[in-house]
């Protein structure tokens, strides 16, 4: 992740007044930003933390499909970290 290009991205995004939210996610899924990158962007672009970022990335129609798989993936996770026989 090339946080430069990123900021000078959201920079971009938010020179031309205040970008629809929509239209920001789906021209960075367009774009072949992952959801990282998108959620970095968008926190930038529309003054969130990045929590509340992520949140709105995958209630977006842009990102709905992703957001399955992302809490599948968290869960795994935390379920891992719990289990300390391994």
């Amino acid at each position: 992740m090339d946080r430069t290009a990123l900021d000078a991205l959201a920079a971009r995004m938010k020179e031309s007044g205040t970008p629809d939210r929509e239209q920001v996610f789906r021209e960075l899924r367009e774009q072949g930003m992952s959801p990282i990158e998108t959620i970095y962007v968008a926190a930038r672009v529309f003054d969130m933390s990045l929590p509340e970022a992520k949140s709105a990335i995958y209630e977006s129609p842009a990102w709905r499909d992703q957001g399955a798989d992302w809490r599948r993936l968290q869960d795994e996770a935390a379920e891992s970290a719990g289990d300390s026989s391994h």
